[in-house]
């Protein structure tokens, strides 16, 4: 399909999903180079050593936070697609990965050929819009309103709630993002008003029930 020089960086923590989707690639693409970061500081570092054709990520990898590395790495190389490989939910950060100049997402719980067809479609210069994702984005510019109530969130507020739900405090939210515990405070009572909850269960109530009825 492309070129002998036809280079893919794959970020990605995990062995097994590592191998195979590198051989998911080649088998695509047919004469690709794929090099690998298992965290986000061997990105940053192939990022700025060589030029790529495609950045295949995952969403969870040591070195930074979630949504902040599509904005980083697009710094390094803005005319490089990202497509999003990941394991989050796709109904919480699908459309929030695109809005943050991700050219695509695409849920591991999906089939190969998804994925396969994802990147076809996105080293054409194309975007890969995922049912849900279309679904969301349609219903969103339909309802002038947003379909899901974490669309309502920024990508920063988005990290914190996720975050909040996993247990962390706020001094460790703090800690982990270079913020300060105000400020991730602040967050907090953000994303408690704009989603309409009081307390943690009732966040992780409203995000469940958004898991969304989908």
């Amino acid at each position: 399909m492309q070129s002998a020089t036809t280079r893919i960086l794959l970020v990605e923590d995990h062995d097994i999903v590592r191998i195979a989707t590198t051989m998911l690639v080649q088998e695509t693409i047919g004469h690709a180079t794929v090099d690998t970061a298992t965290n986000f500081k061997e990105a940053v570092h192939h990022v700025s050593s060589h030029s790529y054709r495609l950045i295949i990520l995952d969403l969870q990898i040591p070195g930074t936070d979630h949504l902040l590395m599509i904005e980083k790495l697009r710094g390094l190389q803005p005319e490089t697609p990202i497509l999003i490989f990941s394991g989050q939910k796709e109904e919480l950060y699908g459309v929030h990965c695109i809005r943050a100049g991700a050219a695509g997402f695409v849920s591991k719980e999906s089939k190969a050929t998804e994925l396969q067809d994802a990147i076809r479609v996105v080293l054409k210069g194309q975007k890969y819009l995922s049912a849900v994702v279309r679904e969301q984005l349609l219903n969103s510019l339909a309802q002038q309103t947003a379909s899901n109530p974490a669309e309502l969130l920024s990508a920063k507020e988005l990290v914190v709630m996720e975050m909040l739900l996993e247990g962390k405090w706020t001094k460790d939210i703090a800690g982990r993002l270079n913020l300060k515990s105000t400020t991730v405070s602040t967050f907090k009572a953000r994303i408690f008003k704009k989603l309409g909850v009081n307390n943690l269960l009732d966040l992780a109530k409203q995000v469940e029930m958004y898991h969304l009825s989908k």
